[in-house]
Protein backbone atom coordinates (compact mmCIF):
# COMPACT_ATOMS: atom_id res chain seq x y z
CA UNK A 1 0.00 0.00 0.00
CA UNK A 2 1.71 3.33 -0.56
CA UNK A 3 2.55 6.21 1.58
CA UNK A 4 -0.43 8.35 2.83
CA UNK A 5 1.05 11.68 2.66
CA UNK A 6 0.10 14.87 3.66
CA UNK A 7 1.18 18.47 2.16
CA UNK A 8 1.51 21.65 4.22
CA UNK A 9 1.84 24.75 2.36
CA UNK A 10 0.37 24.90 -1.04
CA UNK A 11 2.44 27.67 -2.66
CA UNK A 12 5.62 27.68 -6.03
CA UNK A 13 7.27 24.75 -4.23
CA UNK A 14 4.33 22.53 -3.28
CA UNK A 15 4.12 21.93 -7.01
CA UNK A 16 6.98 20.32 -7.44
CA UNK A 17 6.11 17.86 -4.53
CA UNK A 18 2.95 16.98 -6.17
CA UNK A 19 3.82 16.64 -9.51
CA UNK A 20 7.11 14.00 -8.43
CA UNK A 21 4.27 12.36 -5.96
CA UNK A 22 2.13 11.91 -8.89
CA UNK A 23 4.56 10.03 -10.75
CA UNK A 24 5.64 8.02 -7.33
CA UNK A 25 3.59 4.52 -6.80
CA UNK A 26 4.97 4.57 -3.22
CA UNK A 27 3.08 7.56 -2.17
CA UNK A 28 -0.49 8.68 -2.53
CA UNK A 29 -1.14 12.47 -1.62
CA UNK A 30 -4.37 11.92 0.24
CA UNK A 31 -4.15 15.93 2.24
CA UNK A 32 -3.51 19.45 1.67
CA UNK A 33 -3.18 21.96 3.60
CA UNK A 34 -2.84 26.03 3.42
CA UNK A 35 -3.90 29.10 5.33
CA UNK A 36 -5.29 30.52 2.15
CA UNK A 37 -8.14 27.76 1.85
CA UNK A 38 -8.30 29.01 -2.34
CA UNK A 39 -4.53 27.48 -3.11
CA UNK A 40 -5.18 24.64 -1.41
CA UNK A 41 -8.41 23.96 -2.97
CA UNK A 42 -6.80 24.36 -5.97
CA UNK A 43 -4.16 21.79 -5.47
CA UNK A 44 -6.51 19.77 -3.94
CA UNK A 45 -8.75 20.01 -7.56
CA UNK A 46 -5.69 19.59 -9.99
CA UNK A 47 -4.10 16.45 -8.39
CA UNK A 48 -7.55 14.61 -7.51
CA UNK A 49 -6.88 15.02 -3.79
CA UNK A 50 -9.63 13.71 -1.53
CA UNK A 51 -8.76 16.40 1.51
CA UNK A 52 -8.16 19.78 1.82
CA UNK A 53 -7.49 21.92 5.15
CA UNK A 54 -6.73 25.33 6.31
CA UNK A 55 -4.23 24.81 8.53
CA UNK A 56 -1.33 22.84 9.41
CA UNK A 57 -3.45 21.20 13.17
CA UNK A 58 -6.16 19.63 11.58
CA UNK A 59 -4.00 17.83 8.81
CA UNK A 60 -1.35 16.25 11.62
CA UNK A 61 -4.25 15.24 13.79
CA UNK A 62 -6.04 12.87 10.37
CA UNK A 63 -4.51 9.21 11.61
CA UNK A 64 -4.84 8.11 7.80
CA UNK A 65 -1.39 9.97 7.26
CA UNK A 66 2.10 8.64 7.56
CA UNK A 67 4.23 11.61 6.33
CA UNK A 68 3.68 14.96 5.67
CA UNK A 69 5.93 17.02 3.22
CA UNK A 70 6.11 21.05 5.11
CA UNK A 71 6.64 23.46 2.21
CA UNK A 72 6.13 26.31 4.14
CA UNK A 73 9.31 28.77 5.08
CA UNK A 74 11.62 28.42 7.74
CA UNK A 75 10.47 30.78 10.05
CA UNK A 76 7.19 28.74 10.78
CA UNK A 77 8.36 25.20 9.67
CA UNK A 78 9.66 24.13 13.01
CA UNK A 79 6.97 24.42 15.16
CA UNK A 80 4.94 22.15 12.66
CA UNK A 81 7.29 19.74 12.10
CA UNK A 82 7.72 18.82 16.46
CA UNK A 83 4.16 18.65 16.31
CA UNK A 84 4.59 16.51 13.74
CA UNK A 85 6.64 14.41 15.12
CA UNK A 86 4.71 14.32 18.35
CA UNK A 87 1.94 13.00 16.32
CA UNK A 88 4.54 10.35 14.60
CA UNK A 89 4.61 11.62 11.37
CA UNK A 90 7.58 10.70 9.37
CA UNK A 91 8.73 14.62 7.96
CA UNK A 92 9.74 16.01 4.44
CA UNK A 93 11.66 19.84 5.10
CA UNK A 94 11.56 22.05 2.47
CA UNK A 95 14.86 23.80 2.36
CA UNK A 96 16.86 25.12 4.50
CA UNK A 97 15.90 22.47 7.05
CA UNK A 98 15.88 25.20 9.97
CA UNK A 99 16.69 28.70 10.70
CA UNK A 100 19.48 27.64 13.09
CA UNK A 101 21.27 24.27 14.44
CA UNK A 102 19.22 24.66 17.81
CA UNK A 103 15.90 23.91 15.87
CA UNK A 104 17.70 20.91 13.97
CA UNK A 105 19.08 19.85 17.59
CA UNK A 106 15.48 19.44 19.11
CA UNK A 107 14.00 17.73 16.06
CA UNK A 108 16.30 15.43 16.39
CA UNK A 109 15.60 15.31 19.92
CA UNK A 110 11.73 14.00 18.98
CA UNK A 111 12.44 12.37 15.44
CA UNK A 112 12.53 8.60 17.82
CA UNK A 113 12.06 6.02 14.89
CA UNK A 114 10.38 8.57 12.38
CA UNK A 115 12.41 9.73 9.41
CA UNK A 116 13.47 13.26 8.45
CA UNK A 117 14.94 13.98 5.16
CA UNK A 118 15.60 17.74 4.05
CA UNK A 119 14.86 18.81 0.55
CA UNK A 120 18.69 20.80 0.18
CA UNK A 121 19.99 17.40 -1.97
CA UNK A 122 17.57 18.06 -4.72
CA UNK A 123 20.63 18.70 -7.62
CA UNK A 124 22.87 15.86 -5.42
CA UNK A 125 20.27 13.63 -7.49
CA UNK A 126 21.43 15.11 -10.78
CA UNK A 127 23.59 12.85 -13.01
CA UNK A 128 26.60 15.17 -13.14
CA UNK A 129 26.91 14.90 -9.05
CA UNK A 130 26.71 11.16 -9.36
CA UNK A 131 29.70 11.45 -11.87
CA UNK A 132 31.51 13.74 -10.00
CA UNK A 133 31.60 12.01 -6.95
CA UNK A 134 32.62 8.87 -8.70
CA UNK A 135 35.93 10.85 -9.43
CA UNK A 136 36.75 11.87 -6.38
CA UNK A 137 35.59 8.94 -5.13
CA UNK A 138 38.42 7.28 -7.50
CA UNK A 139 40.85 9.79 -6.51
CA UNK A 140 41.24 11.09 -9.61
CA UNK A 141 41.88 14.36 -7.97
CA UNK A 142 44.48 13.75 -5.97
CA UNK A 143 44.38 15.26 -2.27
CA UNK A 144 41.27 17.66 -2.56
CA UNK A 145 42.83 21.59 -1.76
CA UNK A 146 39.73 24.05 -2.57
CA UNK A 147 36.21 23.51 -2.70
CA UNK A 148 34.72 26.95 -4.79
CA UNK A 149 31.09 28.00 -5.07
CA UNK A 150 30.47 31.11 -6.79
CA UNK A 151 27.18 32.25 -8.29
CA UNK A 152 26.56 36.02 -9.10
CA UNK A 153 23.33 36.90 -10.81
CA UNK A 154 23.01 39.90 -12.81
CA UNK A 155 19.59 41.91 -11.31
CA UNK A 156 16.76 42.14 -14.87
CA UNK A 157 15.12 44.78 -16.11
CA UNK A 158 11.74 43.15 -13.95
CA UNK A 159 11.54 43.64 -10.39
CA UNK A 160 8.43 41.19 -10.46
CA UNK A 161 6.27 40.66 -7.17
CA UNK A 162 9.21 39.38 -4.50
CA UNK A 163 8.14 37.28 -1.64
CA UNK A 164 7.95 38.91 1.80
CA UNK A 165 10.30 35.71 3.32
CA UNK A 166 12.96 35.67 0.68
CA UNK A 167 15.06 37.94 2.63
CA UNK A 168 13.83 38.37 5.95
CA UNK A 169 15.92 36.61 9.15
CA UNK A 170 12.07 36.12 10.74
CA UNK A 171 10.36 34.38 8.09
CA UNK A 172 13.68 32.83 6.53
CA UNK A 173 16.37 32.51 8.63
CA UNK A 174 17.95 34.52 6.42
CA UNK A 175 18.09 35.71 2.51
CA UNK A 176 20.66 34.18 -0.10
CA UNK A 177 22.57 32.25 1.95
CA UNK A 178 19.63 30.29 3.21
CA UNK A 179 17.67 29.72 0.37
CA UNK A 180 20.83 29.00 -1.84
CA UNK A 181 23.99 27.97 0.59
CA UNK A 182 22.23 24.70 1.45
CA UNK A 183 22.16 23.76 -1.97
CA UNK A 184 25.69 24.87 -2.59
CA UNK A 185 26.74 22.92 0.48
CA UNK A 186 24.52 19.51 -0.08
CA UNK A 187 25.93 19.71 -3.24
CA UNK A 188 29.54 19.95 -2.86
CA UNK A 189 29.67 17.08 0.47
CA UNK A 190 27.97 14.82 -1.68
CA UNK A 191 30.49 15.55 -4.50
CA UNK A 192 33.29 14.73 -2.11
CA UNK A 193 31.74 12.11 0.30
CA UNK A 194 30.73 14.33 2.93
CA UNK A 195 34.52 14.40 3.83
CA UNK A 196 34.52 17.83 4.50
CA UNK A 197 34.99 18.79 8.12
CA UNK A 198 34.67 22.85 8.99
CA UNK A 199 36.00 24.46 11.41
CA UNK A 200 36.42 27.92 11.28
CA UNK A 201 34.29 30.83 9.45
CA UNK A 202 35.08 34.48 8.01
CA UNK A 203 32.74 35.83 6.19
CA UNK A 204 30.66 39.12 5.26
CA UNK A 205 27.11 39.76 3.79
CA UNK A 206 25.28 42.98 2.33
CA UNK A 207 21.44 43.48 1.99
CA UNK A 208 20.24 44.44 -1.23
CA UNK A 209 21.52 47.55 -2.85
CA UNK A 210 19.45 51.03 -2.97
CA UNK A 211 18.80 50.90 -6.50
CA UNK A 212 17.67 47.44 -6.35
CA UNK A 213 15.47 47.73 -3.42
CA UNK A 214 12.37 46.78 -5.56
CA UNK A 215 13.63 42.88 -6.00
CA UNK A 216 13.04 42.81 -2.18
CA UNK A 217 9.96 43.07 -0.28
CA UNK A 218 9.94 46.04 2.42
CA UNK A 219 11.26 45.38 5.59
CA UNK A 220 13.99 42.76 4.22
CA UNK A 221 16.82 42.94 6.48
CA UNK A 222 18.88 40.16 5.14
CA UNK A 223 22.16 39.03 2.65
CA UNK A 224 21.45 39.85 -0.56
CA UNK A 225 25.29 38.94 -1.44
CA UNK A 226 27.81 37.20 0.63
CA UNK A 227 31.24 35.90 0.47
CA UNK A 228 32.54 33.25 3.05
CA UNK A 229 35.88 31.51 3.71
CA UNK A 230 35.78 28.06 5.54
CA UNK A 231 39.00 26.49 7.03
CA UNK A 232 38.03 22.70 7.30
CA UNK A 233 40.26 19.82 8.78
CA UNK A 234 42.84 18.44 6.19
CA UNK A 235 44.03 21.72 5.04
CA UNK A 236 41.14 22.05 2.78
CA UNK A 237 39.10 25.30 2.19
CA UNK A 238 35.61 26.05 0.85
CA UNK A 239 35.66 29.30 -0.68
CA UNK A 240 31.86 30.49 -1.15
CA UNK A 241 29.57 33.44 -2.67
CA UNK A 242 26.50 33.92 -3.77
CA UNK A 243 24.84 37.35 -5.18
CA UNK A 244 21.35 38.40 -6.71
CA UNK A 245 20.31 41.26 -8.07
CA UNK A 246 24.11 41.93 -8.49
CA UNK A 247 25.57 44.65 -10.45
CA UNK A 248 27.87 42.41 -12.20
CA UNK A 249 27.57 40.50 -14.85
CA UNK A 250 26.71 36.87 -14.35
CA UNK A 251 28.88 34.53 -13.19
CA UNK A 252 28.27 31.06 -12.18
CA UNK A 253 31.49 28.47 -11.15
CA UNK A 254 31.41 25.22 -9.09
CA UNK A 255 34.77 22.93 -8.71
CA UNK A 256 36.65 20.85 -6.71
CA UNK A 257 40.48 21.43 -7.22
CA UNK A 258 42.84 18.70 -5.96
CA UNK A 259 46.87 18.40 -6.51
CA UNK A 260 46.48 16.13 -9.72
CA UNK A 261 43.28 17.12 -11.26
CA UNK A 262 40.19 19.62 -10.51
CA UNK A 263 36.48 19.61 -11.37
CA UNK A 264 34.20 21.85 -13.32
CA UNK A 265 30.77 21.20 -12.31
CA UNK A 266 27.35 22.40 -13.76
CA UNK A 267 25.48 22.40 -10.28
CA UNK A 268 22.72 24.83 -12.21
CA UNK A 269 23.92 26.20 -15.10
CA UNK A 270 22.93 29.54 -17.00
CA UNK A 271 21.69 29.60 -20.29
CA UNK A 272 24.57 30.29 -22.03
CA UNK A 273 26.79 27.92 -20.26
CA UNK A 274 26.85 24.39 -21.69
CA UNK A 275 25.98 21.74 -19.04
CA UNK A 276 28.64 19.49 -18.61
CA UNK A 277 31.23 17.97 -16.44
CA UNK A 278 35.30 19.26 -17.00
CA UNK A 279 37.70 17.24 -15.41
CA UNK A 280 41.35 19.01 -15.74
CA UNK A 281 44.12 16.73 -15.20
CA UNK A 282 47.81 17.56 -15.11
CA UNK A 283 49.99 15.69 -16.98
CA UNK A 284 53.82 15.86 -17.21
CA UNK A 285 55.08 17.07 -20.60
CA UNK A 286 51.39 18.24 -21.46
CA UNK A 287 50.22 20.36 -18.70
CA UNK A 288 46.61 20.30 -17.87
CA UNK A 289 44.29 18.28 -20.02
CA UNK A 290 40.60 19.07 -20.15
CA UNK A 291 37.96 16.35 -20.86
CA UNK A 292 34.57 16.29 -20.29
CA UNK A 293 33.26 12.88 -18.69
CA UNK A 294 29.17 14.25 -18.66
CA UNK A 295 27.45 16.04 -20.88
CA UNK A 296 23.77 17.41 -21.18
CA UNK A 297 23.49 14.61 -23.51
CA UNK A 298 23.56 12.01 -20.52
CA UNK A 299 21.54 14.69 -18.21
CA UNK A 300 18.38 12.80 -16.05
CA UNK A 301 17.85 12.72 -12.02
CA UNK A 302 18.90 9.67 -10.86
CA UNK A 303 16.52 9.87 -8.43
CA UNK A 304 14.41 12.48 -6.32
CA UNK A 305 13.29 13.61 -3.32
CA UNK A 306 10.39 12.35 -2.61
CA UNK A 307 10.88 8.80 -4.07
CA UNK A 308 14.35 9.06 -2.06
CA UNK A 309 11.91 10.34 1.24
CA UNK A 310 9.43 7.47 0.49
CA UNK A 311 12.28 4.40 0.38
CA UNK A 312 13.48 5.14 3.39
CA UNK A 313 10.40 4.91 5.50
CA UNK A 314 9.28 1.77 3.52
CA UNK A 315 13.03 -0.13 3.51
CA UNK A 316 14.71 1.93 6.45
CA UNK A 317 17.60 2.90 3.78
CA UNK A 318 19.15 6.58 4.99
CA UNK A 319 17.44 9.46 3.23
CA UNK A 320 20.09 11.51 0.81
CA UNK A 321 19.95 14.06 3.35
CA UNK A 322 19.23 13.91 7.11
CA UNK A 323 19.13 15.64 9.97
CA UNK A 324 22.73 14.89 10.94
CA UNK A 325 23.60 15.97 7.25
CA UNK A 326 21.78 19.00 7.95
CA UNK A 327 23.24 19.71 11.05
CA UNK A 328 26.13 20.18 9.60
CA UNK A 329 25.12 22.38 6.87
CA UNK A 330 23.35 24.37 9.18
CA UNK A 331 26.31 25.29 11.43
CA UNK A 332 28.35 26.25 9.29
CA UNK A 333 25.95 28.50 7.42
CA UNK A 334 25.09 29.93 11.53
CA UNK A 335 29.04 30.30 11.36
CA UNK A 336 28.91 33.10 8.26
CA UNK A 337 26.04 35.30 9.98
CA UNK A 338 28.01 35.39 13.32
CA UNK A 339 31.30 35.88 11.75
CA UNK A 340 29.30 38.46 9.30
CA UNK A 341 27.98 40.23 12.60
CA UNK A 342 31.11 40.10 14.68
CA UNK A 343 33.72 40.64 11.98
CA UNK A 344 35.72 38.20 13.22
CA UNK A 345 36.52 34.62 12.55
CA UNK A 346 33.86 31.91 14.24
CA UNK A 347 34.25 28.46 15.48
CA UNK A 348 32.40 26.22 13.40
CA UNK A 349 31.25 23.52 16.46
Amino acid sequence: MPIQLGIVGCGVVSNSHLKLAAECSLVEVIAVADLRRSCAEAAAEKYQISSCYENDEDLLKDPRIEAVVLAVPAGVRTSIACTALECGKHILLEKPAATSAAEIEKMMALRRDRVVACCSCRYAFAGHAQVAAQSVAQGLLGKIRVVRIRALRAASNHAGDPPPWRQSMSLNGGGILVNWGCYDLDYMMQVTGWQLKPKEVMAHWWPVAEKMSAFVAAGSDADSHYTAFVQCEDDVVISMERGEFSSSQTDMAWQIIGTDASLCLPMRPTNDKKDEVILNQFRPGDGVVSKSIWTEADACLEDDVIHNFARAIRDGSPPKTNLERALVIQKITDAIYASAQSGRSVSVS
